[in-house]
């Protein structure tokens, strides 16, 4: 070829479209390109066809160039995941992974990557059980005898962790995350992100099984290493701040919750902006923080920005910051302004299409408080017992939301000289506390006590 030829050559390559490296020249990139053909066209059945013929000789096509035929799985995959045949997809994922072990062996890092992702495309289906199995199947004498376990073995681990604590099998998931935890320090190090997601993974859990001191302390190591790897203007940094604030508050270690807050605080401000909603939350949870420790001019300064910027928008959380600012001015015995931002508060949520039935029972337990301290006594009774009975009929006898109303009642009828009344208010509840009367899940059950504790005043 010419010196000539070879300039107009050069000069016209880049207008004939993609450039196809010369070893990804092969019958196969020929076969993907017709099926990407046929279902642009709706011809799946050709599709299909097309692609299964290569599937019908998958081994030797793993032997002739392994990537490629992994790549023809994945588009059998998406085709008929596309047309909802779940179970054909299944199939198809089975041949390969059972291909893969014949070619490479269990351990091959091939191997695991397509049982990684067979595993996830089931969990993804719900099919917890199914994945379960095939995961346990993959890791039998492998992860147990491995001392420096692959990062293909610790995915897999860290995936069954993941299906383990979807099926509420949480001791289950405890081992394994701790497997894959210890795993990651030994790979990649403390700092890596599969450490950091690995370590996070075992504080939900821990949540979910009322360890919370354990689930703090994971999720402070995991908020580090997220600060490390993306800084706090990250979002799953932030939101990483929040959970672990919401764990130091539930715990009443407000000095912690209040460092932690700053950061997601501060992340929220630079990576949202000062009015966005999420950066609000933030400014809601510092300012409830502030008023716990008794920093009542803090307080106020944040719950007011929370509502100034709430109220613009007219935002479902309007009538929650208006009983927190109803609960700082309560403590600080200013108990008109108090009446008038719970009266306020529940204007807006009988506003409300959906009806916040727990922050409602709260604004009128808290209303009975401030009418107990304006010494009208009738007033705060009718108040307080109809809390009473909507903490029953929302959680229960036996939880904290309805124990606190039967304690705030029984004040109220004593004040009043209603002794009797006292008396058989106790003694009813005593013995409802005997009876199954489960109304939440533990979960549930949980967040109703802290949203009870966030935002409700006791005297």
């Amino acid at each position: 070829m010419s010196a000539q030829q070879t300039e107009i050559t050069s000069e016209h390559t880049p207008t004939c479209g993609r450039v196809i490296s010369h070893d990804k020249i092969s019958s196969i990139s020929i076969v993907r390109h017709l099926c990407g053909l046929y279902k642009a066209q709706g011809r799946y059945d050709e599709a299909e066809e097309v692609l299964g013929g290569t599937m019908d000789d998958f081994i030797p096509a793993l032997r002739q160039d392994s990537e490629s035929a992994i790549t023809i799985v994945r588009d059998l995959v998406d085709l008929f995941r596309d047309q909802g045949k779940f179970n054909r997809a299944k199939e198809i994922y089975q041949q390969a992974v059972s291909g893969l072990e014949k070619t490479f062996g269990r351990q091959h890092f091939t191997t695991l990557s397509m049982v990684f992702e067979f595993g996830s495309f089931l969990r993804k289906n719900s099919q917890l059980q199914e994945a379960e199995e095939v995961y346990v199947q993959s890791l039998t004498g492998i992860a147990a005898g491995t001392k420096n376990p692959t990062l293909s073995v610790l995915c897999i681990l860290n995936e069954l962790g993941v299906v383990y604590a979807k099926q509420r099998k949480l001791n289950q998931a405890v081992e394994i995350y701790r497997h894959a935890v210890q795993g990651y320090l030994k790979v990649v190090g403390s700092d890596h992100l599969s450490t950091t997601t690995a370590v996070l993974n075992l504080g939900a859990v821990y949540k979910d099984q009322g360890k919370l001191k354990d689930a703090a302390r994971m999720l402070n190591w995991g908020l580090s290493g997220l600060e490390k790897a993306h800084g706090i203007a990250n979002k799953r940094t932030i939101e990483t701040a929040k959970q672990l604030t919401a764990l130091y508050m539930r715990e009443r270690n407000l000095g912690e919750a209040q460092r932690v807050c700053a950061k997601a605080l501060n992340g929220s401000e630079t990576t949202l902006g000062k009015c966005h909603e999420g950066t609000l939350a933030a400014v809601l949870d510092m300012g409830i923080i502030h008023r716990d420790q008794g920093q009542f001019k803090e307080s106020e300064q944040m719950l007011q920005r929370a509502f100034d910027g709430y109220q613009q928008t007219n935002h479902n959380l309007l009538p929650l910051v208006l009983n927190a600012l109803g609960t700082v001015h309560a403590l600080q015995g200013n108990y008109d302004k108090a009446d008038e931002e719970y009266d306020w508060a529940t204007e807006c949520l009988n506003k409300k299409e959906e009806r916040d039935e727990l922050l409602n029972l709260i604004v009128t337990y808290n209303k009975g408080n401030v009418l107990q301290a304006h010494g009208r006594l009738e007033e705060a009774e009718k108040h307080c017992e109809k809390a009473l009975e909507g903490f029953q009929n929302f959680a229960g006898h036996r939880h904290l939301t309805t124990m606190a109303a039967v304690l705030k009642l029984g004040a109220i009828y004593q004040e009043q000289g209603k002794f009797k009344e006292v008396e058989d208010l106790y003694r009813t509840a005593l013995r409802s506390q005997e009876e199954v009367s489960k109304k939440l899940s533990k979960d549930d059950d949980n967040d109703a006590a802290l949203y009870f504790q966030r935002m409700s005043i006791v005297y």
